[in-house]
């Protein structure tokens, strides 16, 4: 992961190559249902549609949470 920097320095048929963490797949489910939730919150709580935004799961542990991002159109 510390050579990572490197791939955005790479010839341009790698721009599209994405690396992250590889998770268990209790995390993956657990990630999977917080996502989930977050949405079905919005949902209820906004008049905005889900659609519009992009919901990711930050942090490690019991540490993590999950926030909204506006959709570029």
């Amino acid at each position: 992961m510390k050579n990572v920097r490197k791939l955005r320095e790479a010839e341009s048929r790698f721009s599209s190559v994405g690396i992250s963490h590889d998770l268990t797949p209790k995390q993956r489910q657990e990630t999977k249902f917080m996502t989930a939730d977050a949405k079905k919150e919005h949902v209820e709580n906004n008049s905005d549609d889900a659609e519009n935004y992009r919901f990711i799961v930050l942090g490690q542990g019991s540490r993590k949470k999950v926030i909204k991002v506006r959709k570029q159109n």
